[in-house]
């Protein structure tokens, strides 16, 4: 993600083209899963229009079991005419018509940019929450994240720990990313230094990492792709050194600093390494 991105939808929030309204919103819609997310953290269901189908996915519910008290939508024009929201969340990355769409609704929209490191988290969750009009509960959000982090940093491993986010037929979403933030906090790092990329197996091996990292799909399925993870090879050199993680990673929220924690927990297990003594 650019970072200009970012810091214009921040901007646009300090100069107050999309300040906080007088009153609550009681009919929150919201289009992308990473919203969702957020939503669900900072308001009670009865407020909730609709979420994304996405959070009704086993992988999402383990996190906010609160999603399956909430109707879904697919962010047809249908669904966001009938609904009638009096606030819409989203991302910035639209088509030209449906933004050209939701303009036409009369509901306010807000545009969330995705955060890709802890300090994004706290300014989105901070925007997110003033429209809302839950500053305290985003507030409280933030104060459990960063104590979270706190133990993370004191529990963090003897050396680092190099690391393959490696699966779904070879992607790697490499360390300038999300994964990235989360991987440093962890006391880890990515064989993946350029960006997004694939590996096969061969150059997976090559590569040497500590620990293999897969993460697990919203269904909590096996896909066709995921074959490739179970190779003989890679079983036999890292059969004890595989883990798995929450692939809602991909989000930056709050809820992120719990499964770097857990993420955290098990690099150290699986990789055999030790905790720095205090």
């Amino acid at each position: 993600m650019k970072q200009g991105i970012f810091a214009a939808a921040v901007l646009l929030l300090a100069t107050g083209q999309t300040a906080a309204a007088p009153f609550k919103p009681q009919r929150i819609m919201s289009l992308k899963i990473c919203t969702d997310e957020l939503l669900l953290d900072l308001v009670a269901p009865e407020r909730i229009a609709s979420v994304t189908f996405m959070s009704q996915e086993p992988a999402a519910l383990r996190h906010w079991p609160q999603g399956a008290k909430v109707r879904v939508n697919y962010a047809s024009a249908e669904e966001i005419l009938t609904t009638r929201p009096d606030l819409i969340l989203t991302d910035p990355f639209m088509a030209p018509a449906m933004r050209q769409l939701l303009s036409r609704t009369g509901a306010r929209v807000v545009e969330v940019p995705p955060a890709e490191n802890f300090a994004q988290i706290r300014q989105t969750t901070r925007m997110v929450a003033k429209v809302l009009g839950e500053e305290a509960r985003g507030e409280k959000l933030i104060a459990a994240m960063d104590a979270e982090l706190k133990t993370i940093a004191a529990n963090r491993p003897a050396r680092t720990i190099r690391v393959a986010e490696w699966g779904n037929g070879g992607y790697v979403p490499g360390a300038g990313r999300l994964f990235g933030a989360m991987l440093k906090h962890a006391g880890a790092t990515s064989i993946e230094q350029t960006g997004m990329g694939f590996y096969d197996v061969e150059a997976l091996i090559a590569a040497r990492p500590d620990v293999l990292v897969y993460g697990d799909t919203y269904r909590g399925m096996a896909t066709m792709r995921a074959d490739q993870d179970n190779h003989p090879a890679l079983m036999k050199r890292y059969g004890g050194r595989r883990i798995r993680y929450s692939s809602l990673y991909g989000c930056g929220v709050p809820m992120t600093v719990r499964i770097t924690r857990q993420l955290q927990a098990d690099l150290i297990g699986a990789g055999k390494i030790g905790k720095v003594r205090p």
